[in-house]
């Protein structure tokens, strides 16, 4: 039997990723899968040498070899403590000027580029410097410490999912607030899993009214053959 491997980044794990391919196992039953976590970076490499098929991501890496197919803009918050001075705009939310001067902790520690320096780049690209930053492992890690008062963090809104007690998610209002959700694919690779996994997240974003932005590319996909 055919054996399909995915690649993907923890923190997807808290959104909908799961859904999509329990769908997909239903499915395809034939189709044997492996789940590899990897970072975006690491993704690209791996599917060049064939170590996985797809890869699910949080950041746009170009890549000639490598189509990108954007699933998902998630709105990104920030995660505080909820007697933080910053939650009286639990309602309304924030601009990332306002939290320059915020401890702020980045994840994941892993091959740059990753999702910590995504967020500084969102804050250089309007010509922010936030003054403290510290880098931590993971997600779950950086959210505990958040609850422990150690300061703020930028997440994407489904972290909201991990249950991290005592904590507040502001919306951050900026343009570029969002991550994008994206799957990456070999650019030759027209295999019939591609469409079939495309279908999964359609069917899982539609069951959760989230609009998907990949219809112009399952057309796009068709226009190969």
């Amino acid at each position: 039997s055919q054996t399909l491997r995915i690649g993907y980044v923890s923190s997807l794990l808290y959104g909908l990723l799961p859904e999509i391919i329990y769908l997909f196992r239903q499915q395809n039953p034939e189709i044997h899968i492996e789940l590899i976590e990897c970072g975006t970076k690491d993704q690209i490499n791996a599917l060049k040498q064939g170590k996985i098929d797809l890869g699910f991501g949080r950041l746009k890496i170009t890549d000639p070899a490598i189509r990108h197919i954007v699933l998902h803009k998630e709105q990104l918050k920030l995660a505080i403590h909820k007697h933080h001075h910053l939650n009286q705009f639990a309602a309304t939310g924030v601009h990332l000027s306002q939290i320059i001067d915020e401890p702020m902790l980045l994840y994941p520690v892993s091959q740059k580029p990753n999702f910590a320096t995504f967020i500084q780049s969102l804050f250089t690209e309007l010509g922010l410097v936030p003054s403290k930053l510290t880098e931590i492992r993971e997600i779950q890690l950086a959210l505990g410490l958040v609850a422990a008062g150690e300061g703020v963090c930028i997440v994407p809104a489904s972290a909201m999912d991990i249950g991290v007690k005592n904590l507040l998610y502001i919306p951050i209002l900026d343009d570029d607030a969002y991550s994008p959700i994206s799957l990456a694919v070999r650019n030759m690779d027209h295999s019939n899993y591609i469409p079939k996994i495309l279908a999964c997240v359609q069917e899982v974003f539609a069951t959760h009214h989230i609009r998907p932005l990949i219809e112009s590319i399952l057309e796009h996909h068709h226009h190969h053959h």
